[in-house]
């Protein structure tokens, strides 16, 4: 779907050139429905970013006032590595050649790498053209005069690619998908899981008919309920032009997924596109995509693989992962009415403060952002080694050059927590907890390593993120089985259920395999023997995750430091930034668990904050039943956050020490202890709210009030 967003004061000159662009689009379905305003260039950026995650193809028309900047925040926004566009800085020179240039020719012609170049007449405020994630990101000038030439170009491009785009990515042979009878059970589970839900949630799938999908057709004999639950879909239309692009590719499948919905009137429609190669640096890339739309939208899952030998398992692959994205899905569709009644009970300034903190943890780290793409990119390892860690014997492991891919960082700084402001004393009210992140926050970040995978970053730069100044060993020999809980598990499957139970198969491969040598790590660091409560794990492992720990285990991987084995503990959502152990556990610091490591890809997760709100009679409760503390007084003076590491912001952070009623906790203790994860983290700010008509009790210095009146 295109979609323009543009700001929202423009000038009549500016608001002539939308005309023009919206004219130009109308013949291919764009509606006035598909344009966005914004307040600000911060909230443009990020709806884009959202956008093309979803599989949009966005344009950002802005100004020329602004158009410079904006193109400089979009690549520190997005992590894309800029460079001099030639064919620009060749048409400035000839537009220009006789005098004395009184502009920034370097901002003139800095894009992307990768992208497509839309000329203006005279080179200045040219458009251009990128794929980001599932989508493309499109940049162009509101500029009357010059808009002409630029959406010529992008017309051209977007609806009828010609000689001078990029080289295209080519549909691998596309066999018939034959399945041993292994895989065939392997795909039998996730597809009877699917229809089991969608049959007792009494919704439909509409599944478009192509090479993978057909195989599940195959199954109705096999599977109860599935002639019920799920309709097959020919959306085939005869001669179909063939597709370039790489993001038109991922844009086919998610259209596909669409048409299936609305030809099969379900709640849900699916499709599986052909494997795709393509040429990469690293070699023949191998790739396909699985969608699934439903009322909200639509979204595809790139599945990619280097290995030759393992393309003929790409679409049973995406197989799965449409299944368990259909389920999670329907999940949510069961949760998203009880909680939209959660969030009424919300009162506007509570949203008013929510929408301040994100935004404040949203932009803290743009400027970082480009710095640590550029150093990433400036010195990617020689296609002979692509790796970051060494292969090395156990015996002579070598230091991680991890300043190769972040810089070095102090870790995460403690601070005193800013003071709170009082009024009146009160006798009861409510506290509001505002959570950033989920879990400890200490080591890997499952969601951040997918996120760097969606950049192109590899399992062995993604460790040397978070844990930093380690080494990677290669040549371990596994042991036969791990203990968890008591219960001794062969070591593949053990660590192929954990994957399937901490992250799932709808993660990336590169994701997947960096948990997994975490996953082996942790568990050598305690001699192979676990309790319950060290990882989540019991599902049944989809093929993805047991392919995942096969390669880990032969390739024989586990991160050292300092010649001995390493604490690799991971967690689900950071804060945007790691904590250190210390924060957590206490005792000694380790230095490569110092916290501080930048894990910005957890800000676009759903579940990145959270609020959690209780009285303070159940607070009370809560307290002298787990402390043996009684709270009295005031409520505004129960609780005190004293110091914490800054990791959203100079005023908020992971709590390091508190004080509840005298006395002191770290925040782990409290959230773990005292309100057993009622809260997702302890990376929170707390707001008191007495029951009387009045000014809030209790809140960080720097936050305005929570009476804030909407604008």
């Amino acid at each position: 779907m295109i979609k323009l967003f543009t700001l929202e004061q423009l000038s009549a000159f500016s608001a002539d050139a939308v005309y023009k662009i919206c004219l130009a689009l109308d013949a291919y379905g764009f509606s006035e429905e598909d344009r966005q305003s914004f307040e600000g260039e911060d909230a443009l950026l990020t709806a884009a970013s959202f956008a093309v995650e979803d599989g949009d193809d966005v344009i950002l028309a802005v100004e020329n006032a602004d158009y410079l900047a904006l193109k400089e925040k979009l690549l520190q926004k997005l992590m894309l590595e800029g460079v001099s566009a030639s064919a620009i800085a060749e048409r400035i020179a000839q537009s220009y050649s006789d005098e004395e240039p009184d502009f920034d020719l370097r901002a003139h012609c800095t894009v992307p790498q990768g992208s497509v170049t839309h000329l203006t007449k005279d080179g200045l405020f040219s458009g251009f053209t990128t794929a980001v994630q599932n989508g493309s990101l499109t940049v162009m000038p509101l500029d009357f005069d010059r808009i002409d030439d630029v959406l010529t170009s992008f017309v051209d491009l977007l609806f009828a690619p010609h000689d001078d785009a990029p080289a295209p990515a080519t549909a691998a042979a596309q066999p018939e998908l034959q399945l041993d009878e292994e895989a065939e059970n392997e795909l039998l589970s996730p597809v009877t899981r699917m229809v089991e839900t969608l049959y007792s949630s009494e919704k439909h799938l509409a599944l478009a008919l192509g090479t993978a999908t057909q195989k599940i057709l195959q199954l109705q004999g096999n599977v109860e309920h599935l002639t019920d639950t799920v309709d097959f879909i020919d959306i085939s239309a005869g001669d179909e032009e063939e597709i370039d692009l790489q993001e038109t590719q991922s844009a086919r499948v998610i259209r596909e997924a669409k048409t299936a919905r609305e030809d099969g009137s379900a709640q849900f429609g699916a499709a599986v596109s052909e494997i795709y190669e393509t040429d990469t640096p690293e070699g023949t890339q191998y790739y396909a995509f699985a969608a699934v739309a439903d009322s909200e939208g639509a979204k595809a899952k790139k599945i990619n693989t280097l290995n030759p030998d393992d393309a003929q398992m790409l679409l049973s692959h995406c197989l799965t992962v449409m299944c368990d994205t259909v389920c999670r899905k329907i999940d949510g569709t069961a949760d998203s009415e009880e909680d939209k009644k959660k969030e009424k009970k919300v009162s506007k300034g509570v949203i008013v403060f929510a929408v301040i903190i994100l935004l404040a943890a949203v932009l803290t780290p743009l400027l970082l952002l480009n710095h640590l793409k550029q150093q990433n990119a400036t010195t990617e390892p020689s296609a002979s080694d692509s790796s970051p860690f060494s292969s090395t014997e156990p015996t002579a492991s070598t230091t991680l050059p991890a300043e190769n891919y972040m810089p070095a960082e102090p870790g995460a700084t403690e601070v005193t927590a800013a003071p709170t402001t009082t009024v009146a004393p009160s006798t009861s009210g409510t506290f509001t907890f505002y959570v950033f992140g989920y879990g400890h926050g200490v080591g890997l970040s499952q969601h951040g390593a997918e996120y760097l995978s969606s950049l192109g970053w590899n399992y062995a730069q993604i460790l040397a993120n978070y844990y930093y100044g380690t080494t990677l060993v290669k040549g371990d020999t596994y042991p036969a089985t791990i203990n968890y809980a008591g219960t001794d598990y062969e070591t593949v499957e053990y660590l192929a259920s954990c994957l399937e139970t901490e992250m799932s198969s709808a993660f990336s491969h590169e994701a997947l395999k960096a948990q997994a040598v975490a996953l082996y790590t942790f568990a050598k660091y305690n001699n192979f023997r676990l309790n319950a409560d060290a990882n989540a794990h019991g599902k049944t492992p989809s093929d993805i995750c047991r392919q995942v720990a096969q390669e880990v285990k032969n390739e024989g991987l586990y991160i050292a430091y300092q010649g001995k084995t390493a604490l690799t503990p991971f967690h689900s959502i950071s804060a945007g930034k790691t904590t250190s152990y210390y924060n957590v556990w206490g005792g000694t610091s380790l230095p490569y668990l110092n916290g501080g490591r930048p894990s910005y890809g957890d800000y676009n997760v759903s579940d990145f904050k959270s609020t959690y709100t209780i009285s303070s009679d159940e607070l009370r409760t809560i307290v002298q039943n787990k402390l043996g503390i009684t709270l009295s007084g005031d409520p505004a003076t129960w609780i005190t956050i004293k110091t914490h590491d800054q990791a959203i912001s100079s005023d908020i952070g992971y709590v390091s020490t508190m004080d509840v009623g005298g006395r002191e906790l770290t925040g782990n203790e409290f959230r773990g202890k005292v309100m057993e994860g009622k809260i997702r983290s302890h990376c929170f700010v707390l707001v008191y709210t007495p029951d009387a008509a009045g000014t809030d009790t209790q809140q960080p210095a720097t936050v305005p009030s929570l009476t804030t009146t909407m604008p």
